[in-house]
C-alpha cells in the first residue's frame, strides 16, 4: 500500500470505475461471465423460489457490482443504493439519467446470446430497478470499516457484493462492519453476501488495489456469532485459470442468511 495513504483513502485516491468496468464486465472480458452472468443468475434462481420476501432492500456497495439489483426488480418495491466513493455517486447518477456515457449493461449479456428470452428479461430488468430506486446516499467508512448509517430505516434485504473485502483492512473490521450491518436489516430480515475466497489483490489500469483475505471458516463464523442464521451458502470454484496476476482468488461464495429475532 503506498505510505501515508490508509486502506480507504487509496480506493478513494485510484479507483477508477470506468476501467474497472473496461476490464472486468465487458463482453470482451474473461472475468465477465463470472462477474455478470453468474451472481445474476444465482441471485434470480433465489428469488424465484419465494424463500426471500419483503418490499425493501439496501445494496450495500460498489458501482460496478450495480446489475445485482436487476434480478431483484420483480420482488421488491422501494431500492436505497449506499455507496462510498462520491465519483462512484456521480456514475450512478449518470446511468440513473441515461446519460449517452453511462455504462451499457446490456452488452455484458452478450455470452448468452442465444438465450433471447432471458437476455431480454434483464434488459428489461434494469429499466425496472431505476424505477424502484428511491435514494442513494454515500455510506461511512472509518478505520473498524463501513458502517451503518443510524437513523436508516431497518429493511427486509441487505445486498452486500463483495463490498467487505474492499473496505475492511483485517478481520478485526470485517467482524465489526458485519456487526454493524446488521442493524439496518429487520428481524428476520434477508443478506445476500457475495464474496470473493483468499484473495489478496486486484488490478485496475496497472494499479494494485488491496483485498481482504477471507475463506469459508471465517465467514460462516462471524455470520453465526453475529446471530445469523445461514439458509444456503453456495462456494464456486474459480472459472478463470489464466489471470491470477490480475486478481488472485481461488473461489466465490455467494450467502442467503436470515437475521436472528433476538439480534438488535
Amino acid at each position: 500500500m503506498e505510505p501515508g495513504l490508509t486502506w480507504t483513502s487509496v480506493y478513494e485516491k485510484y479507483f477508477d470505475a470506468e476501467k474497472a468496468l473496461t476490464e472486468y464486465f465487458t463482453a470482451d472480458s474473461e472475468f465477465t461471465d463470472e462477474s455478470v452472468i453468474q451472481p445474476m443468475r444465482q441471485l434470480e434462481q433465489l428469488l424465484a423460489s419465494g424463500s426471500v420476501k419483503g418490499d425493501t432492500l439496501v445494496l450495500y456497495g460498489v458501482l460496478v457490482n450495480i446489475h445485482l439489483l436487476f434480478p431483484t426488480s420483480a420482488y421488491f418495491k422501494e431500492i436505497t443504493i449506499m455507496e462510498y466513493l462520491d465519483t462512484n455517486l456521480q456514475y450512478i447518477d449518470n446511468w440513473l439519467k441515461n446519460h449517452p456515457k453511462s455504462f451499457d449493461w446490456t452488452q455484458c449479456l452478450k455470452p448468452i446470446q442465444e438465450n433471447q428470452e432471458e437476455r431480454q428479461k434483464w434488459i428489461d430488468n434494469e429499466e425496472k430497478t431505476k424505477r424502484l430506486i428511491k435514494n442513494t446516499m454515500k455510506l461511512d467508512v472509518c478505520e473498524s470499516g463501513p458502517v451503518a448509517p443510524k437513523s436508516f430505516p431497518q429493511v427486509d434485504c441487505l445486498l452486500i457484493p463483495y463490498t467487505l473485502i474492499v473496505l475492511c483492512k483485517d478481520h478485526v473490521s470485517f467482524i465489526s462492519s458485519m456487526k454493524d450491518l446488521s442493524s439496518l436489516l429487520k428481524s428476520g430480515g434477508h443478506l445476500l453476501m457475495f464474496l470473493l475466497m483468499e484473495c489478496t489483490y486486484m488490478y485496475i489500469a496497472d494499479f494494485k488495489f488491496p483485498m481482504l483475505c477471507v475463506n469459508e471458516d471465517f465467514v460462516r463464523k462471524v455470520l453465526k456469532e453475529e446471530g445469523f442464521m445461514i439458509k444456503e451458502a453456495q462456494t464456486k470454484p474459480r472459472l478463470n485459470e489464466t489471470k491470477f496476476s490480475i486478481m488472485d482468488y481461488s473461489s466465490v461464495m455467494f450467502i442467503h442468511a436470515v437475521k436472528g429475532k433476538d439480534v438488535q
